[in-house]
């Protein structure tokens, strides 16, 4: 996409600390790829998020500082992408750069893109919660707690991201927008997904579900219960208690 990834990459780091610039790789000059390679800045990114964290705990910087040095970091590179030249199978990629650097219309366009274009169905069903997020943060509640619902068809198998996006990255998005009740009947209806969601419990990855679903579901019960008490809607805090109790002796929580 530009030749000048490299250098960019090169001065964003040093401004995190240049200590940790040959900790990261670049394999764009290896390779003599002249444009940005979506999956090394993501991990470069990542990386740098871990460079930083290290900072914070060694008390070199506060936490405010490294989400600014973060933001720093994610505009400047998403200044050198151009939109209409990212790929189809990268969209989803550049499109969380996009969120993170603040660009919500390009994020927004890119997560469309990746929508239409998704083979797979964790791809279908992440790159939906994606746009509905965004859809969020730009204040569309409505049609951010649609187009997240959409996601609601997908197997057992595949619904473990949805109550989780819902919780921590869609809720908190839309929540004080004037839709509060809205996001917690939709966050009542993703907390029944997670409930049935099916993974392997002898894998690492389905043991570790396994291991924080109460937590997480726990959490985003007392938000539903909350704002239904807070607006005010007792026939839907009732209504919500009498599910939480259905769904937990279902599942032999009680």
């Amino acid at each position: 996409m530009n030749w000048r990834w490299n250098s960019v990459l090169f001065l964003c780091l040093v401004s995190l600390g240049g200590c940790y610039f040959t900790q990261l790789e670049d394999p764009n000059e290896v390779q003599g790829v002249k444009y940005i390679d979506a999956e090394v800045m993501q991990r470069n990114i990542a990386q740098a998020h871990f460079a930083l964290a290290q900072r914070v705990k060694k008390g070199e910087i506060t936490e405010d500082q490294k989400e600014q040095m973060i933001l720093e970091l994610v505009q400047k590179i998403s200044g050198y992408v151009d939109v209409s030249t990212v790929p189809d199978d990268t969209a989803w990629r550049f499109a969380d750069l996009f969120r993170q650097a603040g660009d919500l219309e390009k994020a927004r366009t890119l997560y469309e893109k990746a929508v239409s274009v998704a083979q797979t169905a964790d791809r279908k069903v992440n790159d939906h919660l994606q746009l509905a997020r965004v859809m969020a943060m730009q204040g569309e509640v409505d049609k951010a707690i649609e187009t997240a619902e959409s996601t609601f068809s997908v197997e057992p198998k595949d619904k473990a991201p949805i109550m989780m996006a819902a919780l921590y990255e869609i809720f908190p998005a839309g929540e004080g927008k004037g839709k509060d009740v809205e996001l917690a009947v939709f966050l009542e209806k993703a907390i029944e997904q997670h409930m049935l969601v099916e993974v392997d419990p002898k894998s690492e990855s389905g043991i570790a579900f396994l291991d924080s679903s109460e937590i997480h579901t726990a959490k985003a019960w007392d938000i539903v219960l909350r704002v239904f008490a807070n607006e005010g809607r007792n026939d839907l805090f009732k209504s919500a208690m009498e599910q939480r109790e259905k769904l937990e002796a279902k599942s032999g929580k009680v």
